[in-house]
């Protein structure tokens, strides 16, 4: 991009988040628990109880991300301001880093203006990114891991120890922190780092401990496992029909990306690198073990629960494909699917526009 493209790019940035801002919803923790965002209240329930256990019995996997609520908790009895403020400020922190995070890399892979433009329409204007934790603040440990991924993958193409602080977030984040681990060893072992690889290993097992610590101190149930086989379990014990279609419900997520996809070429190229099959692997482990849950633990937080990744796939499309046409002036079928990406933002519950309440998925 030259730098005049750059400025109208950066300029369209700040548009899309002031669009995002002015059509949103801005719900209070209490209209959280209304719209069915129970999750939130396990952290919020660490947060309340910062300084000890949490003094009311967490599902298991909630316990294990105590890092951040605890942290949020600590904050708001030093501060003495309540915990959902502190909520707020750490989600629009995380946007902040992510938004930066993202003109890097945009700028890095040196892509055209038009794929600049579109890219990040696919990844701000989803409705199940920025504007969800905008709506539901207490979700603070999933735009955490979203932003771990952003560093790890930053320092990925830089090569430089922000590798190490993806990781460290993404772990503290979520369990599925353990696949951005694996992909951190793969790359360590490639480029023979190997006292790297055993410092990292530490810092998994450090991490690993004292999440199971707090969940055992703060659940009467171990991790239940059919998050690992309740897809097989659906599948097996009940209708096969309603396991395919909650299978397919994460494609509600992808919709514009898979349609985005057709518009670009060489995308399965058989030139292999290192940094490549990384993002391959996180991408498909992660949304993986999201459907090996299966439809009775998932639900239809399965579309959160992948779609978490999609700038993931962004950043490949990013760096490895390239436009159909070399034409630098929007096509109208491109334009037509930019306005398709602005329309589909407009979730009926995260969004101040409720045209969309007829097909509303969540």
């Amino acid at each position: 991009m030259s730098q005049i493209e750059r400025k109208k790019f950066i300029l369209y940035i700040i548009f899309i988040i002031v669009f995002i801002f002015f059509t949103n919803n801005f719900y209070t923790f209490q209209q959280t628990l209304l719209i069915n965002q129970f999750d939130g209240l396990s952290y919020m329930k660490i947060a309340n109880s910062s300084h000890k256990f949490s003094e009311e019995l967490l599902p298991y996997h909630h316990a294990q991300r105590f890092f951040l609520p605890y942290l949020i908790g600590s904050l708001g009895n030093l501060l003495k301001v309540d915990n959902y403020l502190i909520f707020i400020i750490f989600v629009y922190f995380s946007i902040g880093i992510i938004i930066i995070l993202h003109f890097l890399l945009v700028f890095k892979s040196k892509s055209d203006f038009k794929t600049a433009i579109m890219i990040s329409s696919l990844v701000f204007l989803n409705p199940y990114l920025i504007r969800y934790f905008i709506s539901v603040p207490t979700m603070i440990n999933d735009i955490f891991f979203l932003m771990g991924l952003y560093i790890f993958i930053y320092g990925l193409f830089k090569k430089n120890y922000l590798i190490y602080l993806g990781v460290l977030v993404t772990l503290i984040s979520r369990q599925t922190g353990l696949f951005v681990f694996m992909a951190c060893i793969f790359y360590l072992y490639n480029n023979k780092m190997f006292k790297s690889i055993l410092y990292i290993s530490l810092l998994f097992v450090l991490v690993f401990m004292t999440s199971n610590f707090y969940a055992n101190n703060s659940s009467t149930s171990g991790f239940d496992f059919k998050h690992l086989y309740g897809l097989f379990y659906s599948i097996f014990s009940k209708d096969l029909v309603y396991t395919i279609k909650w299978i397919m419900l994460p494609l509600y997520g992808f919709i514009p990306i898979l349609i985005y996809s057709f518009t670009r070429k060489n995308i399965f190229s058989k030139k292999i690198n290192l940094e490549k099959i990384i993002l391959i692997f996180i991408f498909l482990s992660t949304i993986g073990i999201g459907i090996l849950a299966g439809p009775d633990l998932a639900g239809r937080n399965i579309i959160r629960l992948t779609v978490i990744v999609l700038p993931v796939i962004s950043i490949y499309l990013l760096f490895y494909s390239f436009p159909n046409n070399n034409k630098r002036n929007f096509l109208i079928y491109e334009k037509i699917l930019l306005i398709f990406i602005f329309i589909s933002s407009f979730h009926p519950v995260y969004s101040k526009i409720k045209f969309l309440e007829l097909i509303k998925i969540l």
